[in-house]
């Protein structure tokens, strides 16, 4: 299992599952703060066909972030080894409703 800290955050890797799952919240200052979040996000998920991320227990994630995994998804729909990016949340969390929709 691979982990990361990002401020009040914690990402953890699940390599058998092939799941990202995100925890806390994201508050960093700046999208380039944001640099080790997206090197994490495809350190983990190089040569793997599909990968799914798992926001459920992230409380707060703000525009640099969502503009990060916006990023991520976008790099991976392009990427000739990565087919899948699956993205879980939950409506109870009012950020995550109008983000994972768009």
């Amino acid at each position: 299992m691979k982990e990361l800290v990002a401020g009040d955050s914690k990402l953890t890797f699940d390599e058998g599952s092939k799941v990202v799952k995100f925890g806390g919240s994201m508050r960093l200052a700046n999208i380039q703060e944001y640099d080790k979040v997206k090197d994490f996000l495809f350190d983990c998920s190089n040569g793997l066909e599909e990968v799914s991320l798992d926001l459920n227990d992230l409380e707060f994630l703000n525009s640099a972030g969502i503009t990060t995994l916006s990023m991520f998804v976008l790099k991976k729909n392009t990427d000739e080894t990565s087919k899948t990016v699956n993205i879980s949340g939950s409506k109870s969390v009012f950020w995550q409703e109008k983000a994972i929709t768009n």
